[in-house]
């Protein structure tokens, strides 16, 4: 193999300035995936999935709180970088990055599906919307929108452009503990207001509820908050964590909340069936961004073990590089190939205990091979353009 045929096949790998972070990228990745597997076939009238499965699958649903969590550390580190070295936040470079890395492949993917879907009347009016990431802004039923899993990717593009002026208002405070405070008022605030919804609104259906509150950007801002807070917490205050860390006592203080939460939020029903939707306002930013809280806490600041040392393997910052390029396609590939392939297995009689693992294993091997083709041919030659506009 030639070295240019080489060096264009090689991947931009991610940074790896906090390894540990790559493997929690890729088990967010899994989950979210495997989510939309459960998701499609309980939608399927020819697949027929137990109930039961369908519910634990997709209790398991806050690995995409996961990634807005990371990405307000990194975009929040980034920022704080840049204003101790430069005194400001370098908005040029900032914007010019950002986009470089999300718009191509994004418009890539949008425009190869509007133009090789027969699209409805209601897709069709809705595809504008769609164009200028404001997805979570409209209806998100299959028959309403194209990309409608873009609802997240059009949250994180809305976050970059407004925490440049949060920022700015954070640098005006006189402490760092002010600007944490008005970070965590920021982050109660979305809880604040997806409550109000709920009182004001009832009653609900549960899926009324969900189509109200999970994806609008009013109501799933705190993930990205606390990813704020993260980042001024590991930015001036890593030095007294990582001592205070050190006792396996504070450790287990930091690790139990955490446990307490991902036993909240895969059983809902705990409090009864009756009071389920008021656990989802609560789940869906709160008590995720704190069982995220103190795991990265950990992560970051605890000694290193033996899962700090496997979520860092070399593996997992191959497969996060590819994260990106996985989650564009891989509701398209599940629909048209997974799909299927799993109601022709169905049909055979052959048993969802393989069925559905085979489905996701083929979901996943098929996502990486498709987000590799995006990123040697999309992704990379944009970051060379990124590089030379930034510099």
């Amino acid at each position: 193999m030639s070295g240019g045929l080489k060096k264009f096949l090689e991947l931009e790998l991610l940074d790896n300035r906090y390894a540990s972070l790559h493997g929690l990228r890729v088990l967010a990745i899994i989950s979210v995936v495997q989510f939309h597997v459960t998701w499609i076939f309980a939608g399927e009238n020819g697949i027929k999935i137990d109930g039961d499965w369908v519910i634990s699958s997709l209790t398991v649903f806050f690995g995409m709180d996961l990634f807005f969590i990371l990405s307000g550390f990194l975009i929040g580190s980034i920022l704080l970088r840049s204003i101790e070295t430069t005194g400001g936040q370098n908005l040029r470079r900032f914007y010019i990055r950002r986009v470089s890395r999300t718009f191509p492949s994004y418009y890539v993917v949008l425009i190869y599906l509007s133009l090789t879907t027969a699209l409805t009347a209601s897709q069709l009016h809705h595809l504008k919307w769609e164009y200028v990431y404001a997805t979570n802004f409209m209806p998100l039923g299959r028959q309403d929108s194209l990309m409608f899993w873009g609802w997240s990717l059009a949250l994180e593009e809305q976050f970059y452009l407004t925490v440049p002026i949060l920022f700015f208002l954070l640098q005006r405070l006189r402490s760092d503990r002010a600007r944490i405070a008005l970070l965590a008022g920021l982050w109660l605030l979305a809880l604040a207001i997806r409550m109000t919804i709920y009182v004001r609104r009832a009653p609900w259906t549960d899926l009324s509820l969900y189509e109200a509150l999970y994806f609008r950007p009013h109501t799933r801002f705190d993930t990205l908050v606390c990813g704020l807070v993260l980042a001024f917490i590991h930015n001036r205050y890593k030095q007294q964590l990582t001592e205070w860390l050190k006792h396996p006592f504070h450790r287990a203080l930091v690790a139990l909340p955490s446990l307490a939460c991902l036993w909240l939020l895969v059983r809902p029903w705990m409090f009864g069936g009756e009071n389920v939707q008021l656990v989802h306002v609560f789940a869906w930013g709160t008590v995720t961004s704190l069982m995220y809280l103190g795991w990265l806490i950990l992560l970051l600041h605890a000694p290193e073990g033996v899962v700090h040392r496997a979520l860092s393997l070399p593996i997992f910052r191959r497969i996060a590089t590819l994260g990106y390029g996985v989650y564009l396609v891989h509701i398209p590939l599940c629909d048209r190939i997974v799909v299927p392939i799993a109601r022709s297995l169905y049909d055979r009689k052959v048993s969802m205990l393989l069925v559905w693992p085979l489905s996701l294993f083929l979901l996943m091997v098929g996502s990486l091979a498709m987000g590799y083709i995006l990123h040697v041919v999309i992704e990379k030659p944009s970051l060379r353009i990124r590089e030379r506009l930034a510099s």
